[in-house]
Parts: structure tokens; sequence; C-alpha cells
């Protein structure tokens, strides 16, 4: 199988500076942070006891939510710079001279991001393991966790990639990242809200939530210990059908993917210089 030139030219420069250890030791204290927080909040006073094991499980939603929101903010940024940097540095025009086709430069650019992320992801999962020294979680939860997170990053890193493709500059391209990841996060709910409150039940926002990182990870925590910490499709009456189990989590997969596809062939066709000229 071949690798993606982009990726691996990305990746070896990645792993070859202080830059990358350095974030990655940034992100590691974070995390560390919120599970020492996490500890205090459910163990606070007095020793653990064994009956208190169950306490453990109160830590998996813990340090996924600090993981889910630290990975929402650095990858907009990442791929803020991706496609616009090229232009700011003048080497776009030259990117598109060589034999890559459009596609495979947004999919390189992109899965470089995503790898990167990942190993964060994946270097933190010791935390995210002692959740599960009690028994009262599933380990298939932490599997779905490390499947979600894959999709998600991906999602987010499409948005990314498709906000620098139509923009010149790398700032303006990170604002408008954020922007559709806020859109996505609190406008939805918003619209769903209204529509609510307007008409007595959801007419367009529940496609709107499936695109909601909120909901889709809330779902996760829902089935993992039954305990709800923010808004969860049950939430929604009209939703209520999807409530503790696993459709919701699996269609709002299949719309992140699809979107991710788009946002890919959005990006690709920007940047065609063929398709430009059109």
């Amino acid at each position: 199988m071949q690798i993606n030139p982009i990726t691996k030219k990305d990746i070896k420069i990645t792993s070859r500076g202080k830059r990358f250890f350095i974030e990655l030791f940034i992100y590691e204290v974070i995390v560390m942070i919120a599970f020492i927080i996490a500890i205090d909040t459910f163990f606070g006073k007095g020793n653990v006891k064994s009956a208190d094991y169950n306490s453990f499980s109160g830590l998996f939603p813990a340090v996924s939510i600090v993981q889910m929101i630290i990975v929402s903010f650095i990858i907009p940024v990442m791929t803020g710079a991706s496609i616009s940097g090229e232009k700011e540095r003048q080497t776009f025009d030259i990117m598109l001279t060589t034999a890559m086709k459009p596609f495979s430069i947004v999919w390189g650019k992109l899965s470089s991001v995503v790898i990167r992320v990942l190993m964060f992801v994946i270097a933190s999962l010791p935390l995210v393991a002692v959740s599960f020294v009690s028994g009262s979680i599933s380990w298939s939860m932490l599997f779905m966790f490390i499947g979600m997170m894959v999709v998600y990053s991906f999602f987010v890193a499409s948005i990314g990639i498709y906000a620098s493709a139509i923009c010149r500059k790398s700032m303006t391209a990170i604002i408008l990242s954020f922007t559709i990841m806020f859109f996505m996060a609190l406008g939805t709910i918003l619209i769903a809200a209204v529509e609510i409150i307007s008409f007595g039940k959801l007419i367009i926002s529940s496609i709107f939530l499936l695109f909601n990182p909120i909901l889709y990870f809330e779902e996760l925590f829902m089935i993992a210990n039954g305990k709800m910490y923010f808004i969860s499709v049950s939430s929604f009456e009209d939703l209520a059908s999807f409530d503790k189990g696993y459709s919701w989590i699996l269609i709002s997969t299949i719309a992140m993917i699809i979107m991710t596809v788009l946002f890919m062939y959005l990006a690709a066709r920007r940047i065609d210089p063929l398709k430009r000229r059109k």
C-alpha cells in the first residue's frame, strides 16, 4: 500500500521537530489535570474504599470530554494553515504542478493532521483505561470511544481543510472553521430549541443534530453509565426512540462520514485549477 506523499512528508517533518513532542506533552498535562480534578471530585474527602470503585466509571466521561474539547480546538488550527498556508508561502501553485490529483492533496493534508491528533488520543488511553478497573463499564466502550474519535477527528479536519481551501489567509480559515464548529455544537441545539418552542416539535433540526459533537459523545456516556452530563438525545421528545441505544451513534457516524467526504470533495474541487477556470 502506497502512502500519500504529502502525509509521508508531513509526518517525517513533524517527527523530527521538537514542536510535536512539546504539543504532546502539553496535551498530556491538560488531560492529567482533568484526571486529577475528576479524581478529587469523585473521591474528594477520605480514602477510596472497595465500595467506591464504581465511582471510577465517572472518570471515563470526564477525561473523554476534555479530549473531545481539545481535539475540537487543535484540529481547526492545524488544518486552517494546510492549504491557505501554501498560498501565503506562494508554494500553492508549485504543489498543483505535481502529479498528485487535487483530491489526493486534500487527503494528504487531512490525514497527516488526523494522524498527529490520534497520537495524542492514543497516548492518553492509559488514563482513560483507569475508568474500567471497577468493571462497571464494558471495555467495548473504550473501543467505541476510539472509533468515534477517529470519525469525529476526520469530520472536524475536513471542515478545516475546506475552510483552508476557500480562504487565502490562514487566520481567516481558522476563524471560519471555528464558526462552523460553533454552529455544529451550539447552533444546532439552539435551532432545535427554537423549533420546539415555535412548533412544539423538531422539523429540520433533527438532521443538523446528527452532526452535533455534544449529542454524539453524550450518547456514548449514556450507554456507558446511564448518566447525562450535558444534553442528550433523550432531551428531545421527538428523538426519544434513539435514547439509550446505538442507533443514534450509528446514524450520526454515517452522517459525519458522508459530510467528511463531501467537504473533501468540495475542497478538492476548489483547488483544482481546471475546475476554477470554468
